[in-house]
């Protein structure tokens, strides 16, 4: 992912999430940017992956474009890096649980899987395919 950007195509709104990942403070972090277009406002958002010895995972800090704010960790496995479980909280102080993983798919793809308490029966699923 690092050093490259990727893009997804969200079908049922024709809107486009491009994140690029970029390598920071000589690679003790990752830094993900990532803007959603196709609405009437582009909705932007950056997190910053970092490895957490004590805990044996990545942890991240996500900021958004409403001004959100999210905390969360990620482990790998051989076929994906597992989100876990996430709970955003909204600048109205309402809050949203959701669950996500991405797994790769070739060498020029990953699809991002999530499941949320807004859409308890479905899954969302999107595929990024590198566009550098």
């Amino acid at each position: 992912l690092v050093g490259h950007c990727w893009r997804g195509d969200f079908a049922q709104t024709g809107q486009q999430d491009t994140h690029c990942f970029e390598s920071v403070f000589g690679g003790k972090h990752v830094r993900d940017r990532h803007q959603v277009t196709g609405a009437d406002e582009v909705y932007r958002g950056e997190s910053i992956y970092s490895w957490n010895e004590g805990a044996g995972r990545v942890e991240y800090t996500y900021w958004n474009s409403l001004g959100g704010v999210s905390r969360g960790g990620m482990t790998a496995t051989p076929d994906r890096l597992d989100f876990g479980g996430e709970e955003h909280v909204r600048p109205d102080g309402s809050r949203i649980s959701f669950s996500t993983f991405w797994r790769r798919v070739g060498d020029d793809a990953y699809e991002a899987v999530s499941v949320s308490s807004d859409r308890p029966t479905g899954e969302k699923v999107v595929r990024y395919r590198r566009i550098d």
